[in-house]
């Protein structure tokens, strides 16, 4: 039993450091949002991202995959406490710096993570970025009693989705047929099992 743990031990250990996690791009857009261009050799996954946080530890992410162009949303939110299925659905609404400026809104479906933290899959690009180009805020409306979540720019939402295409533009086809690692354990190791 001691060796069956050490050697997990020695495979995560192992693994966790052959895994290499590249940094291309960062930019502070305002006060709130920052962009970030990442890439991930074990998942294969390589991204551009707007993050927003608070003060309280909650996030949000916005991702544009360099892979695939797959937009999705990444929302951590300490008031929430989610119980229930595994995914449920969300309204999403943008609104101008005037009274009750709602600009646009539609339904997304997302996935549930773990009480505080869920994921926005396929979002269509065009009308989204439409609609967040000209935002001075936004709000997910939760379903049934957990909290809203409302998120504002400095300025509005062109700022950062202006640095967002702006790392895509320049990663784009660096990544475009990024991989991940075959090969997450040595072989010495593999041996070994």
């Amino acid at each position: 039993m001691r060796l069956i743990i050490m050697l997990l031990l020695s495979v995560f250990c192992v693994g966790h450091l052959t895994a290499e996690e590249l940094s291309f791009y960062k930019k502070e857009t305002d006060n709130w949002w920052t962009v970030f261009g990442g890439a991930d050799t074990e998942t294969g996954q390589a991204t551009c991202w707007g993050r927003a946080s608070k003060k309280d530890g909650s996030l949000f992410e916005l991702h544009r995959s360099l892979v695939d162009g797959e937009l999705w949303a990444f929302v951590h939110n300490t008031e929430w406490e989610i119980q229930g299925p595994d995914q449920g659905s969300l309204r999403w609404n943008f609104f101008s710096d005037r009274k009750d400026g709602l600009i646009a809104g539609a339904n997304f479906d997302y996935v549930l993570k773990d009480k505080n933290t869920i994921l926005i899959l396929q979002i269509e690009p065009k009308q989204f970025s439409e609609a967040l180009w000209n935002a001075r805020y936004f709000t997910l409306v939760m379903p049934g009693n957990v909290a809203n979540l409302s998120l504002s720019f400095e300025s509005k939402g062109g700022s950062m989705l202006t640095s967002l295409a702006e790392c895509v533009k320049q990663n784009e086809k660096k990544y475009k047929n990024f991989k991940p690692s075959l090969e997450k354990i040595p072989d010495a190791v593999k041996e070994q099992l």
